[in-house]
């Protein structure tokens, strides 16, 4: 039995689900929906009737872990005790249940694939398992991943995505598919990525490839958010005369932004303080990597400005946490096996 566990990582799996389960516990016991969380008043609408003309675009985009909560929540599932919730009578608290439910399976899932799939890519078993830790007490996976909503299985799906692309795997274009349903912006995310790493490996087709998959795939997208899934609420956000005025006309008040985003960039900061150290002792730093890190960045802030997100900025900037940390860890395993590092 040791021999299995051991074998299959299980004992890795079962150390992150021990640790995610109080985070689960106590959203469920003490969360309530305070004002700004919109999103997820509107999710719960979505899981209990998923053609309602009640939610608002994007969130109808959101169906492949809106449709999962919906059918988990038809089994019956449900851990009926006492919580803050019971104060909001036109809340249903068995999907407000099976929603958390659903999160939690999806950060430990998350950990234990950044753990796997770090591992995988040549990074020690030490190093991985912090990275799933990391991952897993991040400021982003505790207030926004574990709160209501359907955003923690669009990372997971991420993750996997990350050791696809980094193998040169076309397994990436069947989770592109699922994220067409589920969390479109990684699409923006990869062209970015897949243009520059195409520059920067000499042209190799397979980059090429990435990009075009995600310019294809954004496409559909768009096509069914101005057809079939096609609602008012939020439809300025998809015509380019209003992205354009938009990103030229700041419509938000900037300090609760910037306040927000700081807030949420803990483990980028981490990954900036190991490049300075590193910079500042005279060790090698992979300078393609943190260009993506901004470049990505300063598209995902424009977008903001553009598309008028508020202050989701930084929410929007920790869905590329797993691929931060492979960055985060790549440059902890050259530090390490240097010969002129010192503890």
């Amino acid at each position: 039995m040791t021999k299995f566990l051991f074998r299959y990582n299980l004992h890795i799996l079962t150390v992150y689900f021990l640790l995610t389960f109080p985070m689960f516990y106590f959203v469920y016991k003490f969360g309530i929906l305070l004002q700004g969380y919109d999103d997820a008043k509107s999710y719960l609408k979505l899981f209990e009737n998923l053609s309602s003309t009640e939610v608002p675009s994007p969130f109808n985009m959101r169906l492949l872990a809106s449709s999962i909560v919906h059918v988990m929540e038809k089994t019956g599932l449900m851990y009926n005790t006492e919580c803050s919730m019971d104060a909001f009578g036109n809340v249903s608290k068995p999907y407000f249940f099976n929603n958390l439910l659903f999160n939690f399976i999806c950060i430990f899932l998350t950990s234990f694939s950044i753990f796997l799939v770090f591992f995988k890519l040549g990074i020690s078993k030490v190093l991985s398992f912090i990275a799933g830790l990391t991952f897993l007490l991040g400021f982003g996976t505790i207030f926004y991943l574990m709160m209501p909503g359907v955003d923690a299985l669009s990372v997971l799906i991420f993750t996997w995505i990350i050791y696809f692309y980094f193998k040169r795997s076309y397994w990436i274009t069947f989770l592109f598919m699922l994220l067409i349903f589920q969390r479109e912006y990684y699409f923006l995310v990869f062209m970015v990525i897949a243009l520059m790493d195409y520059f920067k490996n000499k042209r190799e087709k397979y980059f090429l490839n990435v990009f075009l998959i995600s310019i294809l795939s954004f496409g559909i997208y768009y096509v069914l958010r101005k057809t079939f899934f096609y609602t008012d609420h939020w439809n300025h956000q998809t015509s380019p005369a209003f992205l354009m005025s938009s990103l030229f006309e700041i419509k938000m008040p900037l300090v609760p932004m910037i306040r927000q985003t700081l807030m949420t960039m803990n483990i980028y900061f981490i990954y900036l303080l190991i490049l300075t150290y590193k910079y500042a002792k005279g060790f090698k730093i992979e300078k393609h990597h943190f260009y993506i890190s901004l470049a990505v960045f300063v598209e995902i802030t424009l977008l903001s400005f553009a598309a008028t997100f508020g202050n989701n900025n930084g929410r929007y900037f920790y869905l590329n946490t797993p691929l931060i940390l492979y960055f985060l860890v790549i440059e902890l395993s050259t530090l390490i096996n240097s010969k002129k590092f010192e503890i």
